[in-house]
């Protein structure tokens, strides 16, 4: 019998982890949809959530840094705003959810899986560390005039990273894609206009 090549023994991700998406669930079961629905809408209540949280802790810790940047946003064209929301919440759940805390939560589980106490939690937990300090140092050129940049992004993004995280894991990448999405939108639209 040959063997079988070491790419077909492969499983993205690495089945134990529980990662699943609502919105397959919802197309392949009725009883889903109602769930996929009461998760997308809880999405945009915390993207909302977020963009007030984050303005917050900017002005209270770092002295409102974002709002210069924010205010050169509302000198873009409209389409283009739009486009750099979409663009920049595909792309970045992409790499920084689907790719990076996958592959560094496949990777931990594999590592520890001869453990039984907790591995997927703890997994699950490094891949939303790792992608969250990553996703925070990608964005310190947002406010590179900051006193404290990295530490800044660190925390803000990393922060909306984390949140990010939590729900691309626990509730799909869908959930984390819709919360993205309705921040930029908040911030590139709402916010940058009322400034």
């Amino acid at each position: 019998m040959p063997k079988e090549s070491w790419v077909r023994r492969i499983h993205w991700p690495i089945s134990g982890l529980g990662l699943g998406t609502l919105a397959n669930l919802a197309f392949l079961s009725p009883t889903q949809r109602p769930r996929l629905g009461r998760t997308l809408l809880a999405s945009a209540v915390i993207g909302l959530a977020m963009v007030l949280v984050v303005l917050g802790l900017d002005h209270l810790f770092f002295g409102g840094d974002s709002l210069g940047r924010i205010r050169a946003i509302r000198a873009m064209p409209l389409a283009l705003r739009l486009g750099v929301c979409a663009y920049s919440s595909i792309a970045e759940e992409l790499i920084y959810r689907l790719g990076i805390s996958t592959l560094v939560a496949s990777v931990t589980f594999l590592a520890l899986r001869r453990r039984p106490h907790r591995v997927a939690q703890v997994s699950v937990g490094a891949g939303i560390a790792v992608a969250s300090v990553l996703f925070g140092l990608s964005h310190v050129g947002n406010a590179p005039d900051a006193a404290h940049p990295i530490v800044r992004a660190l925390m803000l993004d990393g922060l909306i990273a984390v949140v990010l995280g939590w729900l691309y894991w626990y509730r799909g990448l869908e959930a984390a894609l819709v919360t993205h999405f309705i921040a930029d939108v908040t911030i590139y639209l709402a916010v940058a206009s009322l400034l």
